[in-house]
């Protein structure tokens, strides 16, 4: 019996643009496979427009090209939206099992994860609560901090802004006596972040700063910033085990892995650190506990600073990275011997999709 696997993208969020490029990624290598080879069936794609938060599903069939997914995407005019409440009766009455490709807030938070939950949709949706817990930078450091001794993980000292108590929280990044890192507390591909050398005038770059970040979310962090190098370590987690993916080490001319560095692949130089490398095998030990503890369901990736003491200091954690063709989950799994294609078969056919407990008790 064939697999048959749909994709939920797009968006409404910052990361829109992440999204699409995930999907047309996925697609590509998917369509550059003799339909022979094809180790699964593209069912749906189902487009979550950012203008006019509506769901628009696309055939998919044997002539289906990249191009025809680009016409889909840009003219809303061509088929009709429905609400995602609707989409998801839909997706729940064909009993599809959905790869959920909608990163960022809603679809990474815990959002579009309660409503999946509620509909009971078999997917890669995972726990809300989980995806909440992760997508709180503030939250998941101190989760991460009780997880183990600060010999072990540290995380960097960190203040939570709110508008109405920022006086105070400059006063908190004053206090380092050094370099700060200033990013939203739940946006992801570090949109808005960047790292300031003294806050002794702190007017002229920070408030226009902190002004975008309070347009898209609640809070921001002002974090110490410490020196050293940046890792991404990721898993996929199946029904019987938790795979490790090869670690990368990113390399920035400045020793900051910001937005600019990530949108310009010229400013970064990704590239796997060795089997057995010391730093490595600490950083998977660490990652395979943080993932158990809070119950990752499918794929998810771990970021860390690491001084030139070998201190480790978790950073963040991504439940649903990019896998768009130079995304670095991606370069990951190629080093692993794996593709998207060969990942999306794995989750699908290996995977458990999160259940919801019955909430009354008798």
């Amino acid at each position: 019996m064939s697999l048959d696997v749909s994709f939920i993208f797009g968006g409404l969020s910052s990361e829109y643009d992440a999204s699409i490029s995930n999907l047309t990624h996925i697609i590509s290598s998917y369509l550059a496979l003799p339909p022979a080879e094809r180790p699964f069936s593209v069912k749906h794609l189902y487009h979550l427009s950012r203008d006019d938060s509506l769901v628009r599903t696309f055939p998919f069939h044997s002539a289906f090209t990249i191009s025809k997914l680009q016409t889909y995407i840009s003219d809303t005019s061509i088929l009709p939206g429905r609400t995602l409440p609707y989409t998801f009766d839909a997706i729940k009455s064909r009993n599809e099992y959905v790869v959920n490709l909608l990163p960022g807030q809603f679809g990474e938070d815990g959002g579009v994860q309660t409503l999946a939950a509620l509909f009971g949709l078999k997917g890669t949706f995972g726990d809300p609560q989980v995806a909440s817990l992760a997508m709180n930078k503030h939250a998941m450091s101190s989760f991460v901090s009780s997880l183990f001794p600060a010999e072990t993980v540290k995380v960097p000292k960190t203040k939570l802004v709110k508008p109405r108590y920022l006086d105070n929280a400059i006063q908190f990044a004053q206090s380092l006596r050094g370099p700060v890192v200033a990013k939203p507390n739940s946006l992801g591909s570090s949109l808005f972040t960047d790292v300031f050398g003294t806050f002794s005038d702190p007017e002229a770059d920070i408030y226009p700063l902190l002004d975008k970040i309070f347009k898209y979310d609640s809070a921001a962090l002002f974090q110490e910033f410490i020196p050293g190098d940046d890792y991404s370590c990721g898993c996929i987690v199946t029904s019987s085990e938790l795979i490790m993916l090869p670690v990368v080490k990113i390399e920035t001319e400045r020793g900051f892995f910001g937005y600019n560095e990530k949108e310009d692949s010229k400013l970064s130089n990704k590239k796997i650190v060795d089997t057995g490398d010391t730093v490595s095998e600490r950083l998977k030990s660490v990652t395979r506990i943080i993932a158990s503890a809070i119950d990752i369901y499918s794929i998810a990736r771990f970021d860390f600073r690491v001084t030139n003491t070998s201190e480790i200091y978790f950073l963040e954690c991504n439940c649903i990275p990019g896998l768009s063709k130079d995304s670095i989950f991606t370069k990951m799994l190629l080093h692993h011997d794996m593709t998207v294609i060969d990942l999306i078969l794995l989750v699908a056919s290996h995977s458990n999709s999160f259940t919801r407990k019955p909430h009354l008790i008798e």
